[in-house]
């Protein structure tokens, strides 16, 4: 298989980002990965990495000389037309790479993967979905839209469940993932018109002989449980799921640095850090983000993928393990043969 990465435009430049590329090459001897940018500046990255040490043979360049920033618009991605963005997307187009990983602009990327790859017939809007940790060992969950939208109706609320479930079966290998509402209560009464409609009509198509009676419809699930292991998957608008994302990652991040803090008050504080240090770097395993990878762009005519903008080495080889298990697995079309037949 064959990944399109464009390395550039991310907070950090292109060196974590390749820096990673060179772990998945050794840890995956069927995949190849295309690093997209400026020549120059990977060249001279490879060259600081591999301290003269030979490139392998499964990673390529392909030079591209525009650039696309966090401050750019979401059309900047068809416009920029020798962009490491465009051009990434285009090996995938043009059946030239299986998947393509960025950490670019959120716009522009949506706009690109829009007009270049399309949707799935059937998907009026795909979702970024990322994988979060739970507090049950080795389960997570799939939060669907964080991003991609703003608003959403109920039938696309619908579609996200469904997209959930099948990439839940496919990639996580769970026979009836439970779907969960995101609201500000469980009460059926509750939230925005379009939340209640939602519960209403997905109450209505997964009961016994209905068009969607395979989806295990939990109900509404209040932020405060998202990570609780409740539900395996959950949809909410991409408003909601953004705040509900950066404020599940804020919160981890403060609380890792007090208790670190903490444990550095003095020497018997220091002690018990000493004598905690295994359970803590235990937690922070499971809920860094930074170890569970970027989010999938779901519902596109591709496998697509976004890391954060701010992603590390870590971060960016979490979100390529991702992005290959997805390929191997051909979550997309799976999708979109469920939804055909739908």
């Amino acid at each position: 298989m064959k990944i399109a990465f464009d390395v550039m435009g991310s907070d950090h430049g292109s060196l974590p980002a390749i820096a990673a590329a060179l772990e998945v090459i050794k840890e995956f001897k069927n995949v190849e990965i295309c690093l997209v940018g400026d020549e120059k500046q990977i060249n001279g990255n490879l060259q600081i990495l591999l301290k003269n040490k030979p490139l392998s043979s499964r990673i390529t360049i392909l030079a591209t000389t525009q650039v696309i920033t966090m401050n750019d618009g979401p059309l900047a991605g068809i416009r920029m037309t020798d962009s490491s963005m465009n051009q990434a997307i285009q090996l995938v187009k043009n059946k030239k790479a299986d998947g393509i990983l960025t950490s670019g602009s959120t716009a522009a990327y949506l706009g690109a993967c829009h007009f270049l790859l399309g949707e799935i017939k059937g998907i009026k809007r795909p979702a970024f979905m990322p994988i979060m940790p739970t507090l049950i060992k080795d389960r997570q969950v799939v939060l669907l839209d964080v991003g991609a939208n703003i608003e959403n109706t109920v039938d696309e609320l619908i579609n996200f469940a469904l997209m959930g479930h099948i990439y839940c079966q496919t990639i996580q290998n769970i026979s009836c993932p439970k779907i969960g509402l995101l609201n500000i209560g469980i009460e059926e009464s509750k939230g925005p018109e379009v939340t209640k409609a939602t519960y209403a009509k997905l109450k209505q198509l997964t009961q016994k002989n209905e068009k969607l009676s395979f989806l295990n419809f939990h109900g509404n699930i209040e932020p405060r449980n998202v990570l609780s292991g409740d539900v395996d998957i959950i949809i909410c608008d991409g408003y909601s799921g953004n705040i509900v994302l950066k404020s599940v990652e804020g919160m981890a991040s403060l609380l890792f640095t007090l208790i670190k803090n903490g444990y550095k008050k003095n020497l018997w504080t220091k002690f018990l850090g000493l004598m905690s240090i295994g359970i803590f770097k235990n937690i922070k395993k499971t809920f860094d983000y930074k170890n569970t990878g970027g989010a999938q762009l779901i519902g596109i005519n591709g496998i697509a993928f976004k890391a954060h903008g701010s992603s590390d080495k870590k971060s960016y080889y979490s979100t390529l393990k991702l992005l290959i298990r997805a390929i191997e697995q051909d979550v997309t079309n799976k999708i979109a043969k469920q939804i055909q037949e739908l």
